[in-house]
């Protein structure tokens, strides 16, 4: 009794002993390790494929995915491993099976290999069916069922079986045999799936389709006859034609594909928050405009449209989908000259600033800062143009004017904070050009900052008339963004509420002219504020649209630089904006921030805040920092019966009556007087009172204050002639000109004289009838 006790422990060690000796041999084994190369692959925000690139080896082959298709599984089971759920990786029952059927027929017709042992012989490339590797085979099984789930191991399998040609795993299976997700395979479709790793080589869909039909009907019908599947879902099963051919996967977004960091593998499996709908819309859109564009030979678009209050990528076109040159340039984060997209950026810091009143009047008149003259689309000037409607048809005199005033360095500093991060040289490096196109931007910070510009005002009609600074960020394309904090302030870190309020308004028109003045029209039952901008040379067309809802960006052009004299934004890149509004939900309307805003009488004409001066008034609500700029251009006269000037040193008091009127300067009367004819020039004075103030009604046009001109030389080696212009405020006047001490002659109503001089200083001076007279110096000078 006492020696089979001894045996009994001897043996209880001794497999103990095996236990753990075996055990240990399993831990020993290799690890299950994958290190080929992947795809790229990106994701629509709804987990639909939007494009993909083949991994560095050719090969499709896309990262692990999270689950499996619950179809493709039961097929997958049936018919490699159907005691998958009740083995540790070796199923003995099918080694002794096999062990009997290789003896039997004096070869190898089965392996018994399990999914697990699959997993493993995948890892190590397929090494030779050789008994040391079906051994080691079964050792790193045992290893890896102890160390993962069987849904982990179902996974790799599912991710590296071969299935024909350079297809690799379930998913670039799905896509390119079948042209979905795994996810939306039928049975028939995952049973054909589920037996091509078995022989990838012979089984290729595109050939021995009768062995690969007979094939998957075996297997269909194995599965009937254990009831996993009903006579119904049976016949309709068998009824399914197989695949011809691989088909080409989606190429949605290709820009995007090289838009983030490849991971270990070279791949990457990236969802992004693209809207698969909007996405295609917006290809389909890109399509329609680059085919008709292609024909004045116009070659490349992009697209961006962002989600307003999150930032969020709702759909990418990096190219035109039919472009045939350099398409592959990505021309959403392309810098490219911006044209007059700035100009409401600057607008509303101005407005801030208090340099301007919303609706208040902006000189536009010649202008010459040291050399740089600055000058309007169509060449033609205002003289005088309300702030609102000069945004509206983005006239550019008056805004290089608001640049200086406000300064280009600190403009340079605002754009910056919006996240306009490619004008990164100096403000010297710009200089006044910096509004109209002197900077380079990028279609993604540029469609970002309006997006940014719209958060602050819904933010703050929202939030209690509060600030929140992370408002202004970047656009993004990753759903698991982690956003910022909201910290909550009651002052505006870049821009108001009230200044976005009023740029909105002003941009809301849906008539604009182009660069030849001529007016477009886009017909929309949308709210939306938008703005159009070309480059010089007529390089790039923009247009960029913002809502509550939706932020779009449009950039038209050729990427190689090439201009076209048709590239205009609001004749290329508008129709695109619009076309693309049209087709998408309703984007909501902006709400007026009554708290950041002020109740004000303005001046009727003049649109500045009212003085005792101004005769008609209009009460607007406005930006508090611009109640403070009085309207300059109505003063108070004195008239007598006969509505002429007079003053008390030539008429009696008594019979004088005070009378208000609306006076410009006389260049900008001009101009405005050609536009307005209604303009009234003030009245003339009684004979006997004419006020001898030197140059005061009168003003030059051209040239400006020390001017240095070039006058190239004709054929007979003489200089060319300058044209030389003035103003004055009483319409009728004559005015003499002399050049030195040289009569030139005289001009009426149009105050224009041609005048020829020789390199060196001169000094022009004009005399109207009364003796009023004004003298401007200048210089000609020998080298242009």
């Amino acid at each position: 009794m006492g020696g089979s006790k001894k045996i009994k422990r001897k043996l209880t060690k001794w497999s103990f002993g095996l236990v753990v000796a075996g055990l240990i041999v399993i831990l020993c084994m290799p690890r299950v390790t994958f290190e080929q190369p992947y795809s790229k692959a990106i994701y629509a925000s709804d987990g639909s494929l939007l494009g993909a690139t083949t991994a560095a080896d050719g090969q499709w082959r896309f990262h692990e995915m999270e689950s499996l298709p619950a179809l493709y599984e039961m097929c997958l089971l049936a018919f490699e491993d159907k005691r998958y759920h009740q083995h540790l990786g070796v199923d003995l029952r099918a080694v002794i099976r096999a062990f009997r059927q290789n003896i039997k027929h004096k070869k190898v017709v089965s392996g018994a290999s399990t999914i697990t042992m699959q997993v493993c012989r995948m890892s190590r490339g397929d090494k030779p069916r050789t008994l040391l590797n079906k051994l080691l085979e079964m050792g790193m099984a045992l290893k890896l069922e102890i160390t993962n789930s069987k849904t982990k191991i179902l996974r790799l399998h599912s991710s590296h079986a071969p299935y024909g040609g350079n297809v690799v795993g379930i998913e670039a299976a799905s896509w390119r045999y079948f042209s979905k997700p795994p996810q939306l395979l039928t049975l028939a479709e995952s049973a054909v799936l589920a037996v091509l790793p078995n022989a990838p080589s012979l089984m290729h869909p595109g050939k021995n389709r009768d062995k690969l039909k007979a094939k998957r009907d075996r297997l269909l019908q194995r599965m009937h006859e254990q009831g996993l599947i009903s006579d119904h879902d049976h016949e309709l099963a068998l009824l399914e034609e197989l695949p011809h051919r691989p088909r080409p996967l989606p190429r949605l977004a290709p820009h995007l594909l090289d838009a983030f960091t490849p991971e270990k593998g070279g791949g990457y499996r990236i969802t992004t928050t693209i809207d698969r709908h909007m996405q295609e819309t917006a290809m389909r859109t890109a399509t329609l405009f680059s085919e008709e564009y292609a024909q004045s030979d116009i070659h490349n678009l992009g697209i961006l449209i962002l989600d307003t209050q999150s930032g969020a990528t709702l759909a990418y076109v990096g190219n035109s989908p039919t472009a045939q040159t350099e398409k592959d340039v990505d021309m959403v984060t392309a810098p490219r000259s911006s044209g007059s997209v700035l100009k409401p950026f600057l607008h509303a810091a101005a407005l801030d600033e208090g340099l301007m009143s919303p609706k208040g009047l902006l000189l536009d008149v010649p202008s010459d800062y040291s050399g740089y003259k600055p000058k309007n689309y169509d060449g033609s000037y205002d003289g005088a143009v309300p702030a609102h409607t000069a945004l509206a048809r983005s006239l550019n005199v008056p805004y290089v004017e608001m640049l200086k005033e406000y300064d280009t360095h600190r403009a340079l500093e605002k754009f910056r904070q919006l996240q306009i991060t490619s004008l990164n040289k100096p403000a010297s490096h710009y200089g006044l050009s910096l509004i109209l196109g002197g900077g380079e931007v990028s279609l993604w910070e540029l469609t970002g900052a309006y997006a940014s510009m719209a958060r602050i005002l819904t933010r703050y009609k929202r939030e209690q008339s509060r600030y929140v600074a992370a408002d202004v960020r970047e656009p993004h394309l990753r759903p698991d963004l982690d956003q910022a904090p909201a910290e909550y302030s009651y002052y505006p870190t870049v821009l108001s509420a009230a200044a976005i309020h009023h740029t909105f308004e002003a941009m809301k028109s849906l008539s604009r002219p182009d660069e030849e003045g001529q007016w477009e029209t886009f017909g929309s039952s949308r709210e939306i504020a938008w703005k159009t901008g070309t480059s010089f040379g007529h390089r790039d067309a923009w247009a960029v649209g913002v809502s509550p809802r939706y932020t779009i960006g449009v950039w038209v052009g050729n990427s190689d630089g090439e201009g076209k004299h048709s590239l205009i934004g609001v004749r290329r890149a508008g129709p695109v904006l619009f076309d693309l509004y049209n087709q998408l939900d309703h984007p909501g309307h902006f709400e007026c921030p009554y708290d950041d805003l002020v109740l004000t009488e303005i001046c009727a004409q003049s649109g500045h805040p009212a003085t005792m001066h101004c005769s008609e008034q209009d009460t607007i609500y406005q930006i508090e920092q611009s109640t403070s700029l009085k309207c300059p251009y109505h003063i108070s006269l004195t008239v007598d019966e006969d509505d002429l000037r007079v003053h008390s040193d030539c008429y009696s008091p008594s019979q004088m009556e005070k009378k208000s009127h609306f006076v410009l300067p006389a260049d900008a009367a001009y101009y405005y007087r050609q536009r307005h004819p209604e303009y009234e020039a003030l009245p003339r004075y009684r004979p006997g009172c004419e006020e001898l103030a030197e140059g005061g009604p009168i003003q030059f046009i051209y040239p400006k204050k020390s001017s240095r001109l070039f006058l190239p030389e004709s054929g007979d080696g003489e200089k060319e002639t300058a044209i030389f212009r003035a103003a004055h405020v009483n319409p009728e006047a004559t005015l003499h000109w002399h050049l030195d001490e040289r009569y030139l002659g005289l001009t009426v109503e149009e105050h224009t004289m041609s005048v020829q001089a020789a390199t060196g200083k001169h000094a022009l001076t004009v005399v109207d009838a009364v003796g009023n007279s004004l003298v401007r110096r200048f210089e000609v000078v020998g080298e242009p």
